[in-house]
């Protein structure tokens, strides 16, 4: 687990493919199970092997931003939702450390981030009428898992924090449920 940790701290696992395969590693039962794990892992470069990517800045004024896929997470990013839509999919993400910051300022927008099962999340802060939709993930944070911080800001907004997409809401079941 440890050789796991260093892997997607220095940018060669994903932060799906870390929770997945620490999962695995709960359940292996020979030593051959866990060498599976490691064994495709890209080797560590000789220098520091941090995704190398400066802090960044975001905008979403009347629109929308959305990220998903294979992607680099800076350390410290700021997205700022200005009568605007903001989508994070941080499951394929390459993060620049073992503790990412979010600094999110929310303009009357909504800002969704999913984050896959067994990463640790905090969210602090807020807004006047400002909202957080938290949902608990079903499984407890992994030891030693990256952490991802993340400080709201801002009047009126939304933000969503899961730990998979939403079910889209199909006309039948709006019906059969009465809205």
């Amino acid at each position: 687990m440890a050789l796991l940790r260093e892997a997607v701290a220095e940018g060669r696992l994903t932060l799906e493919e870390f929770a997945d395969r620490v999962g695995a590693a709960h359940v292996a039962r020979t030593g051959d199970d866990l060498a599976v794990l490691t064994r495709d892992l890209p080797a560590p470069a000789a220098a520091p092997a941090t995704v190398a990517v400066a802090a960044a800045r975001h905008l979403a004024f009347c629109s929308r931003v959305v990220r998903r896929g294979p992607w680099d997470l800076a350390e410290r990013s700021s997205f700022r939702s200005i009568f605007g839509t903001i989508d994070l999919d941080l499951r394929q993400a390459r993060l620049g450390g073992p503790e990412v910051e979010l600094d999110i300022y929310n303009l009357f927008g909504t800002v969704s981030v999913i984050v896959p099962e067994g990463i640790a999340v905090s969210v602090e802060g807020g807004g006047l009428f400002a909202s957080q939709v938290i949902d608990a993930p079903g499984v407890a944070a992994i030891p030693g898992a990256p952490v991802l911080r993340i400080r709201c800001s801002g009047p009126g907004g939304t933000l969503y924090v899961r730990t998979r997409e939403p079910e889209p809401k199909s006309m039948w079941r709006m019906l059969s449920k009465g809205g």
